[in-house]
């Protein structure tokens, strides 16, 4: 009778006594967990300290006048509806804070290549995308387009990409050109999100590879369900708007005037007036412009509809918060953290002899034979 040829994948053990792992696996191993970790810290930095300089600096004066240079009639500043809208400037210091944070972490997230290297996530790489399209097309896709763990790996890093990259703005600028851009922001927040989401519900309900504890488990969907109630709120908020909810007061505009432009000189707001020339130059050249295009902000929300505007923001945040939160929980309970490593690289970089989690082979390349 013949031996079973191990696959080219498999590394031959003798015994879980003499188990070593090569000293590059390992450090790859820790590697991972560093990248990962720094990265999720990042985006929870860029995300929350961007949001808290919105919240705490909510009264001054620029958030508070309208396009007539005069404090709103409501007595409330203008709040962003989403989280893009609050960071579309670059400039501003939350757009500042945004944009340097956001992007380190969709980087280091994507170079920990933590779904290859971590037990609690892998969940081998025959397992596809997009089942549906595997079975349609076998011979050009039978990974589905591509693997689930590649597409954990790369896509919602991407996506995190596109929406700090590609930004929205405020209604009334917000111009058909503008708009075309829609489709690559919302395209980034599937990604982000909707990817992040989907793969980690596979490998917490169906997958039998990854090795996931109790606590973990718990934790993780907690993690899950939050996060879709507080995108559900962001979707809810985005479909429907408070008029159409019978809610009172939404964001007020009106058109643009000269008679308006000097009155915000006359009141010393001369950026605001510097704004409406230019609201009134786009007008002016777009006769059938949709309202609120190129209208002046003169009321800022109050009453339900202000709830709603928040409800939606928070539910925005809420949902990239608790999926960077998901990733924390991933690296605490993960083995790669706990990684031992050499004391030093020798020449010969000695294999470093620890209880070998055989998960912790796949950055390498090795997954030991008859590991579930």
């Amino acid at each position: 009778m013949t031996s079973k040829e191990p696959r080219c994948n498999e590394l031959p053990m003798e015994s879980p006594q003499d188990e070593t792992a090569d000293t590059t696996s390992v450090l790859l191993a820790s590697r991972s967990s560093s990248y990962l970790l720094i990265g999720t810290l990042c985006g929870i930095i860029g995300g929350g300290f961007s949001s808290y300089i919105t919240y705490a600096y909510s009264s001054e004066y620029s958030r508070m006048l309208n396009m007539e240079g005069e404090r709103f009639p409501s007595g409330n500043p203008y709040w962003p509806p989403s989280v893009s809208n609050m960071v579309n400037d670059i400039e501003s210091p939350q757009g500042k804070v945004w944009l340097c944070f956001m992007v380190t972490s969709a980087f280091l997230a994507m170079l920990s290549q933590y779904p290859f290297t971590f037990p609690n996530v892998y969940i081998g790489n025959d397992v596809p995308l997009l089942p549906f399209v595997a079975r349609a097309f076998p011979s050009c896709f039978p990974n589905g387009f591509m693997s689930m763990m590649s597409a954990r790996t790369y896509l919602p890093q991407i996506g995190m990409l596109m929406v700090a990259l590609v930004r929205t703005t405020p209604r009334n600028v917000w111009r058909p050109a503008q708009n075309a851009t829609t489709v690559f922001h919302t395209g980034g927040a599937v990604l982000w999100i909707g990817v992040a989401l989907y793969t980690e519900v596979y490998t917490l309900a169906v997958s039998k590879v990854a090795a996931v504890g109790k606590t973990e488990r718990r934790l993780r969907w907690a993690c899950v369900v939050l996060a879709l109630i507080s995108a559900s709120f962001y979707i809810v908020s985005g479909i429907l708007s408070p008029d159409a909810l019978g809610l009172c007061c939404d964001v007020e505009y009106r058109p643009v005037t000269m008679a308006t432009v000097e009155k915000a000189r006359a009141n010393s707001a001369f950026s605001i007036a510097e704004q409406n020339l230019i609201l009134m130059e786009g007008a002016h050249f777009t006769p059938n412009a949709t309202a609120p295009l190129y209208m002046g902000m003169y009321n800022s929300a109050s009453g339900g509809a202000l709830v709603m505007i928040m409800l939606g923001f928070w539910g925005e945040a809420g949902a990239g918060a608790f999926m960077l939160l998901n990733l924390i929980v991933i690296w605490y309970f993960s083995e790669n953290r706990r990684v031992q490593l050499p004391d030093s690289l020798t020449d010969e970089l000695e294999a470093v002899p620890f209880k070998a989690e055989p998960l912790m082979l796949f950055s390498a390349g090795m997954v030991p034979s008859g590991v579930p």
